[in-house]
């Protein structure tokens, strides 16, 4: 069942259920009141029968009931002081009705003698039922009845009228009516709420299936979003929380072409910088096997460079793996507080024992409270990392120089590394920290190395939740910056 047959039925049967309830509630009442089972004669007559006289209709009854009672012959051609008192009575607004048998003797002018005999109640001579109401001419009028005998014992009846109100009268006469408009209204109130269910609650939840299964058939570029003003707060977080996740879904399937396509660059760049060493080393292996190196000097030399290559591809396969491990979140890091100077002290002077061919220089030593939170062992990789890559591009017309400055930069401390290096092309600057990226069109291929050292870096400085940047002027020197958190 559809939610808006649902809120229908809950509507209806919510309606159904008060009346139905305030029905019995009435039913009940008027059964322990009066040991009637009530309907709606029953429940008028009742209420027309309990209802107190008003002292106007007390007196002129209990005066022409008595003159009934001593002279009713009287009453039929009313003269004299009697006459005088049903003026009266009529002019306080009552009626007075004499009938004689069928006939009907005597009545106040305001009344018509054929709708008399038409609703005139029914002879009683025990007088038990002595209140009721009469329909005169399509008005209502209360009554009491008397009934007695005349002198020649015809039955004769005497009713004092009172007009009834205009309210019961327009209830009486209006009552089907006003309950029939009062349905019109209600299935009327039913088809507005029900027309405000399907613009606010239905019709954004039938927008909202049908992008389902657009999304469904892949096409995430159509948006559930349906701009109604009325539309339900539960709804409208809905149809936002969807919209959100649809959003959600294109960045991830753009995501996810993204990295296919760099799973597929990094194969093929997997796949060049692999060949190249084992090309070299099957070439050198074949020579030694077709006897070309026919000496001792060049065997040695042919297994040297078998032996250069070797640690190469052994680097490389190094690299990768570490690269692999780190974009995958698998290398564990110890983080401790280290105090930053102290550190790069200690990385100068290890370098330097291993290489005179770099000037490093550590500036702002003397700079306290230095400290930041760091893996040791990757923070030292980062360095080293950096260090060589100036190494290998270097300027061929003067020695290497580096320099290392340490500043605080409000709740960071800010390492920077400068070289006088060949530099980096302002085209090739934005690509520098990507995997297998070395530049190859402006700096010399004899370097060798992975293409993974800076990319290795700003992955490990991003573990640090640091940040590092670059800047390079082509054949000037390189500065590398990185950002690291203060302890």
């Amino acid at each position: 069942m559809t939610i808006k047959k649902r809120f229908l039925i809950s509507y209806i049967g919510g309606i159904a259920i008060a009346c139905l309830s305030l029905f019995s509630i009435i039913c009940i009442v008027f059964y322990v009141t009066t040991g009637k089972i009530p309907s709606p004669g029953t429940v008028y007559k009742t209420f027309t029968q309990q209802r107190s006289l008003s002292p106007e209709e007390e007196l002129a009854y209990i005066k022409l009931r008595g003159i009934a009672k001593s002279n009713p012959e009287q009453l039929l051609k009313p003269s004299g002081e009697l006459k005088q008192t049903i003026q009266q009575f009529e002019a306080e607004s009552l009626g007075v009705v004499v009938r004689k048998q069928e006939a009907i003797d005597y009545y106040s002018k305001d009344l018509v003698e054929k709708s008399l005999i038409a609703h005139f109640p029914k002879f009683d001579a025990n007088n038990i039922e002595t209140r009721g109401t009469i329909d005169n001419a399509g008005r209502l009028y209360r009554y009491m009845k008397f009934d007695f005998y005349f002198n020649d014992q015809a039955p004769g009846s005497l009713l004092v009228l009172m007009k009834e109100s205009s309210f019961l009268e327009f209830m009486t006469k209006w009552g089907v009516l006003i309950i029939i408009t009062i349905l019109l209204v209600s299935i009327g109130g039913l088809l507005f709420l029900n027309h405000l269910l399907k613009k606010t609650i239905i019709r954004p939840l039938e927008t909202l299936g049908s992008g389902m299964t657009e999304i469904r058939n892949g096409h995430l570029e159509t948006s559930v979003t349906e701009p109604v003003k009325q539309t339900a707060l539960e709804v409208k977080q809905l149809t936002d929380d969807f919209e959100k996740m649809r959003e959600a879904l294109i960045s991830s399937t753009e995501e996810q072409v993204k990295l296919e396509n760099n799973r597929k660059e990094l194969v093929a760049s997997i796949s060049h910088d692999l060949k190249t060493p084992i090309t070299s080393i099957i070439g050198y292996v074949e020579g030694l096997l077709d006897g070309v190196a026919d000496s001792p000097e060049k065997q040695a030399n042919y297994l040297k460079t078998i032996h250069t290559k070797a640690l190469s591809l052994n680097e490389l396969i190094e690299e990768l793996f570490l690269y692999s491990k780190l974009d995958a979140s698998a290398v564990p890091f110890h983080f401790e507080r280290i105090d930053i100077n102290e550190f790069l002290k200690h990385i100068i002077e290890e370098f330097q024992l291993q290489d005179n061919q770099v000037s490093l220089q550590l500036t702002n030593q003397e700079m306290t409270n230095s400290y930041v939170l760091a893996d040791r062992m990757q923070l030292n990789r980062v360095f080293i990392n950096l260090i060589e890559n100036s190494l290998k591009f270097k300027h061929p017309n003067r020695s290497l120089s580096i320099a290392i400055d340490v500043s605080r930069k409000a709740e960071r401390i800010m390492i920077q590394l400068s070289d006088n290096g060949q530099g980096i092309s302002k085209e090739q600057l934005p690509y520098v920290f990507d995997h297998f990226y070395r530049g190859e069109e402006e700096r010399p291929t004899h370097t060798g190395g992975s293409g993974l050292g800076l990319a290795i870096v700003k992955q490990i400085i991003e573990m640090h939740e640091g940040k590092v940047t670059i800047e390079s002027d082509l054949h000037q020197g390189t500065t590398v910056t990185i950002y690291l958190k203060k302890a």
